[in-house]
């Protein structure tokens, strides 16, 4: 279902005449990363955001299964630029939250040894946890795969928010270069860490190049992230925490500003209210950095 407004017309034509980053060459990609889990709950999430964003009947964006088979077929007649996967930390009580040992980064099923008959999710061979080792985990699986299926960017994306895809390709189009233009760039709403003081890109939904994913998930040890850390875990402050770590400049896209993206959307009627109602309204165009928020948290000391 496509939605029109003049806000989203507007924003899908080529700014002032200027040529896709990808045109007469590769074209850039993007594994998308839905972040999930295990239950009833959030197997019924994942059968409406199949039923939204991800049924736009566009073949710029698939299963990521259906990718890797194109690329397998022929790598120079792949469609599909947006490959979708589900991402479940699948590993029993035995295993870390952060992968970083030899044993297989994914796993056939999840925690209960069932596989979803929809054939779109990504067991890490991890225990569940949002907060510590997932996200890592997720880029280290991407870094191992990105070179053989031509990957230039991987993003995490939360299961209560509600994508519009079409801003997303023209986003690719115009604004991300491929591998290899493409080295060190993260991006997302911008958000702020008092802690370490950098600008980090809020959870809902961040993206990094994969050559950021390759530093990320196995040029830092577990062990050398958990030091990275704040004191109050947060996946996203720490997920920044790690890509500043780097020792050479970051690219960070500031999305703040050109939000493709509704959140949140925590029970399936708010969601599909967002997704019929307002995602032709987006890009949002917020503030390049909330202040008015961020200042009053950290004088009360509830900021990171």
């Amino acid at each position: 279902m496509l939605h029109k407004s003049s806000n989203m017309e507007n924003n899908l034509k080529v700014y002032n005449g200027e040529a896709p980053i990808g045109a007469g060459g590769k074209k850039t990609t993007m594994v998308l990363g839905i972040f999930s889990t295990n239950g009833r709950k959030y197997h019924d999430r994942r059968s409406y955001i199949r039923d939204t964003y991800l049924a736009i009947d566009d073949p710029r964006i698939c299963k990521l299964s259906e990718y890797k088979r194109q690329v397998e077929e022929n790598p120079y007649s792949v469609i599909c630029q947006v490959p979708y996967t589900f991402v479940i930390g699948a590993g029993g009580k035995d295993r870390p939250f952060d992968h970083g040992d030899d044993e297989p980064l994914a796993l056939e099923t999840d925690p209960d040894g069932h596989v979803d008959p929809e054939g779109d999710c990504l067991y890490l061979n991890i225990k569940e946890s949002m907060e510590e080792g997932k996200s890592p985990s997720f880029l280290k699986w991407g870094a191992s795969i990105a070179t053989d299926y031509h990957i230039d960017y991987f993003a995490k994306i939360d299961d209560d928010t509600v994508m519009a895809p079409l801003l997303l390709f023209q986003f690719l189009q115009d604004d991300l270069p491929p591998v290899p233009y493409n080295r060190r760039f993260y991006g997302g709403a911008g958000w702020a860490s008092h802690a370490r003081a950098f600008v980090y890109a809020a959870g809902q939904f961040y993206f990094v190049s994969s050559d950021l994913a390759n530093y990320i998930g196995f040029q830092q040890t577990p062990e050398e992230r958990r030091k990275l850390m704040h004191s109050r875990h947060t996946e996203d402050g720490d997920m920044g925490s790690f890509v500043f770590s780097h020792p050479r400049p970051v690219k960070f896209v500031n999305l703040s500003h050109y939000k493709f993206w509704h959140h949140p959307g925590k029970t399936e009627d708010k969601f599909r209210r967002l997704w019929e109602n307002n995602i032709g309204a987006l890009p949002t165009r917020g503030e390049l950095m909330p202040y008015w928020h961020l200042c009053p948290a950290w004088a009360k000391g509830k900021g990171l």
